[in-house]
Parts: structure tokens; sequence; C-alpha cells
């Protein structure tokens, strides 16, 4: 694989010096305001009239991100540097009039992390956005936020200069063609290959290694030095090493970047998480405790990594042609991400990185989210129309409904196949069968699955993903020896019941007690309470989910309890301590998981295979 990606980019570099080429240079030095200059030299121009682009939506994201709305003071000058014509037609879209004399386009272009007059309610997943920082020598730069194309010459080559100070550098997955102290040239193919590749201009906190064949990059931002590139690649060396064993014994890309950039305030989007491209992702999480960003960071990246199989190496039409304006979506989220989120689970599970007692619980909640979500339509054309507003608010299944999806698939195959074939192995054919460069049809992805398998899995993929039946758990689960139980009633130890949201100010607070319990009622929880601390560990939203687990695993009935909550009493904000001592309830749980203890010897042989002990 590494020899065929090698000739495909000896293929590309001559492709690009032997035809014309936008060259793209983005001035650091000159930023002003949160906003960045870009100035781009087109190649010749054939029609009079021609559209200057910049993405509606870009892969990865499933939703509208308009980009041009970021885009301010646009031009278009012919060689003598005389203005044409320009006219902003829609968000994303200008006109450029007698364009066979056109030349050089240039605009300035917003930071989307910081709010501005006209952004909009629409807030930018900050992995997928822009961030300008003088004032802290940073810059996030996806690519497709800064850089667009003239229609009809999306495949025409690129050659981005990036101008900086000479006290920062940058990292990225693009080829570096030259460098000086204070500028880098990097070379792409063609529009979607520059798009896949973000960059991050920082002070150096930069480390490279060689990992399982490939060059691995880690870049971190920290603006008050909890984490570094060390901390990241020390935690992550392990993962990918087991990745590689995962894929087959070699990682299928010859390089790959981690951009890391950690925050210290509320950012606008209110979330945090990661971005995939082919040969990097681009990270935007909150600045904690250096042990947990680590762990936060190798659990993203255990998902983000494994994109470099799907879309990287086995993706439909819409995928390798990807209309940023009008993008017609693929059938196969399932694959993309819900794939993609099984394996990141599984490859811990299969090199002992985790045990099977985390990974079911991890698969019970990826059923409860699923109940949550409700999709009611076959997979296929959930994905197909995952822009439609309903879609749209349910997409999370593609990672929850996915990912189970994955699971059962994964043990169809050991068994239709009597162990000779699993879920990675078929993957990694497909990989070999498509790869980078070529495309399948969607239709016929199932088809193709079921040649290099068993006409029991392509049955399964018609059912469950191409229709609308709900997944076997009882009966496929039951081959590996995991009883499933859609409900079973226990006493367990609870943290009230209340419906816990984010604030404006970042804050966890009580949104609704409408089904809280007595335990609730005992701590006299309040609709309206921010929680500062419980059982003196300091709320916030990066530590609630921790905090409540641990409540969950180490308390005892009777244990006492105390909850710091801010809350408004008489027209007046208050500090109150609540107190009571902990109690079990009756809980209605969904979705059980239990290891069989004596299985049979086809249960125990086939579970064998799936946990990679034979």
């Amino acid at each position: 694989m590494k020899k065929v990606i090698s000739l495909t980019l000896i293929f590309l570099s001559f492709f690009a010096q032997s035809q014309e080429s936008y060259t793209v240079t983005i001035d650091l030095t000159k930023a002003k305001n949160d906003r960045l200059p870009v100035e781009l030299t087109v190649p010749a121009i054939t029609e009079e009239t021609v559209e200057y682009h910049m993405p509606k939506i870009v892969p990865g994201t499933y939703s509208i991100s308009d980009f041009g709305r970021f885009i301010s003071d646009f031009k278009a000058l012919d060689a003598d540097g005389n203005f044409l014509e320009v006219e902003n037609i829609s968000t994303n879209k200008w006109t450029i009039k007698d364009a066979t004399k056109l030349s050089k386009i240039t605009y300035w272009v917003d930071d989307s992390f910081d709010d501005f007059s006209g952004y909009g309610s629409n807030k930018l997943f900050e992995p997928g956005g822009m961030s300008i920082e003088v004032e802290n020598d940073v810059f996030v730069m996806n690519t497709f936020g800064f850089v667009g194309y003239v229609d009809n010459y999306k495949f025409k080559p690129f050659e981005l200069t990036i101008i900086h100070d000479q006290e920062i550098k940058g990292a990225t997955s693009l080829k570096k063609q030259a460098e000086t102290d204070t500028s880098d040239t990097y070379t792409a193919a063609n529009y979607n290959f520059l798009a896949d590749a973000p960059l991050m201009y920082s002070k150096p906190d930069i480390v490279s290694k060689e990992i399982a064949g490939a060059d691995v990059l880690v870049s971190v931002y920290s603006p008050n030095n909890v984490l570094s590139a060390s901390d990241v690649m020390d935690n992550i060396d392990e993962l990918m090493e087991a990745q590689a064993k995962y894929l087959g014994g070699k990682l299928p890309v010859d390089r790959y970047a981690y951009l890391i950039y950690l925050f210290d305030s509320p950012t606008i989007s209110g979330s945090y998480g990661a971005l995939e491209h082919s040969y990097s992702s681009l990270y935007a999480l909150p600045e904690m405790d250096p042990a947990r960003i680590s762990q936060t960071v190798k659990d993203v990246a255990a998902h983000e990594f494994f994109h470099i199989v799907t879309p990287l190496n086995i993706h439909s039409e819409e995928i390798h042609d990807f209309n940023y304006i009008q993008p017609e979506m693929s059938q196969h989220l399932w694959l993309y991400e819900g794939v993609t989120e099984y394996a990141s689970q599984h490859v811990q599970l299969k090199y002992d990185l985790y045990d099977l007692q985390d990974f079911l619980a991890e698969m019970q909640n990826k059923m409860n989210q699923q109940d949550r979500y409700n999709v009611d339509i076959p997979y296929t054309e959930f994905s197909e129309n995952i822009l439609e507003p309903e879609n749209e608010r349910r997409y999370g299944d593609v990672y929850a409904g996915g990912a189970l999806i994955a699971w059962c698939l994964d043990l169809t195959i050991i068994k239709s196949t009597n162990g000779q074939k699993d879920l990675q192995s078929v993957l990694r054919e497909l990989s070999k069968q498509y790869g980078p460069m070529k495309a399948f049809k969607d239709e016929e992805l199932f088809g193709e699955i079921e040649k290099i398998t068993t006409p029991e899995v392509g049955a399964f993929l018609r059912t469950y993903v191409g229709g609308a039946e709900k997944l076997p758990y009882t009966e496929t689960l039951g081959w590996a020896g995991i009883s499933y139980s859609p409900e079973s009633n226990e006493m367990v130890i609870t943290a009230g019941k209340f419906a816990p949201a984010v604030n404006e100010d970042q804050e966890i607070y009580i949104a609704d007690t409408d089904e809280m319990n007595d335990f609730g009622k005992d701590l006299g929880f309040k609709e309206g309470d921010v929680l500062l601390e419980w059982n003196g560990s300091e709320v916030s939203i990066e530590s609630f989910q921790n905090i409540i687990q641990s409540f969950y695993s180490n308390t005892e009935a009777g244990d006492k309890i105390t909850v710091l909550v801010r809350r408004e009493v008489k027209g007046k904000t208050k500090e109150v301590k609540l107190k009571a001592k902990a109690k079990k309830v009756k809980s209605s749980q969904r979705h059980q998981l239990n290891v069989i203890e004596n299985p049979s010897p086809e249960q125990q042989k086939i579970r064998a295979i799936w946990l990679g002990e034979v």
C-alpha cells in the first residue's frame, strides 16, 4: 500500500509541475482584527464569466457551514492590477465578469472561533473552523475556510505559501516544497487534497516519530502549558501500534499529523472534539488535568485515526468527487462513522488497552443513545438525507447505531465464514479493491461485500442497513457468548435523576427535575441550581461526567453526600450546601449485556476469534 501511495504522489507531483496551477499566499504577519488576507493567483481562464466558490459544506461535518460568510472585501484583478466586475450572488458564490482577463483574487477571512457582526446563530464546530490569535501567536487554519476555487477549475493543482513570524512554526500533513525562516510553501494536487489538510501555526511544540512504517507528527498548542506534544506522543504510541496490528500489521499511510489546539475559556459552539482528514486530524479540546486531557486525546484519536480506512481507502463516488456547494450525500455513513467508531473501541479491547466489561459498557451506552435518537428509517436513507433537518438532529446516531451495526456485522462475518474472515479483513480486501483513487457506487457496496463474504452477510446488510429492521442483538451477540436483555430492574445508586444542561457560562446546571427520584428530593435539588462541587470535587463541563461515574462506582448506600450549588434565593445569588445519605433506588435498566460464564464450544470459538485470542 505504501508503494502505491508513493507512486501516486510522484504522478501528482509531475502533474503539478506540468499544468497551470493556483498559487495562494496567506500572510500571518498582516493579520488585523482577527482577520487574515488571502491572495490567490488563478490558472488561465477560458470563460467570459466564472464563479468563485467557498464551501457550503465539507466532508466529515455533515452540516451546512457556509464558509462564504467569513469572507469580506472580495476583489478580482487582471494582470495589470485593474479591478474586474464582481457580484456576490449568494453566501458562497461570487461571479466575475471578463474572466479571461482574471489574474488574481484577494479577500479577507474572519476568525470563526470568535463571534462577530454577521456571524449569525450557526456557530461552527471549532475543529472545522479558523482561529486567528495574533496575541497568542497561534493560527488554526482549516484550508477550506481560507481558500476556495473557480468553478470548473477545482482539479487544478494548488501551491500554498504561508508567511509567518520567525518565532512560530507550522504543522500539517501537506507536502512541503520549500521553506525559509519566515515562509513555507506547500503543494496539493487539487482542491480536494488542499481542503483535506489543515495547518496549525504556533510557537513550536512539535515532535515526530516513526510508528509502524508511518511518520507520525504531533503539534500541540496549550495556552497554560499543561500538555506537551511529547505527552501526547507517549500516550498514543501504544494505541497506534495496536491500530497497526488491527489493520494487518502496518499503517496504510506513510504519514499522519495530530494537530491539537487546547483552549482555557468557553467556546462559542459550546462543544469540543476533532475533525478527521485523510492524513491528519485537528482537535479543539479544553485544557484540563494533563492525565485526563492525554486520555481524552487518546480516546478521540482512536476514532479519528481509523478514518484512514474509511473514507480514505474505501469511499463512494459522492465522497470522491465531493460537491462543496450542492453536496450529494452518500448512503453509507454507517460505514464511514459507525464502523470507524466500532473499530476505535474494538482495537482497545482486542489489544488489552481495556477489558471486555469496559467494551460492553460502551456498547450499552450506544444502545441507550440509539433509543433517544430514534432513527426509524433505513440507515442508507438516513445517511443519504442527513442534511434534512429531522435527520441532522439525529446525526449522533451514526456513531451509536452505526457502531452497533458494525459489531453485529463483525460477528455475522465471523460466524458465516466459520472464522475465516472478520470485519477488518473484509475492509482490508475492500481497501485493495478500491484505495484512495477509486470510488465505489453507493448501490453496489452491499453486493461487493457479499462477494468476498457470504450470502448471510449480504442479507444482514440489506435487512438491517438497507432496511429498517431492528438489530437482532439476542441472536447475534449470543454467538459470541454475550447475553442480551432488553430491560431489567435492579436497585442502584443514583445521582438523583435530574436533567443536567450547560448554561451560557459553560457551567453544569439542573435544567429539569420532573423525573427526580427520592435521593434528588432528599438533597433538595431545584431547577436552575448550578453545580459547583460534588463531594468536594469541583464540577465543570470537563469533569462532570467523570465525577458522576466515580460516584456511581465508589458509593455505598448510607454514605454521606454533599453537593455545593449556586441558586437564586429571594432575588439574591447564594451558595447552598446540600446534604443527604446515598440510597439505592429501583431502576429500570435497558439493554443489559453480560458475559456468559460457561459458553458452548461454538460460542467460545467465535468469542476467541472476535477477541483476537486465536
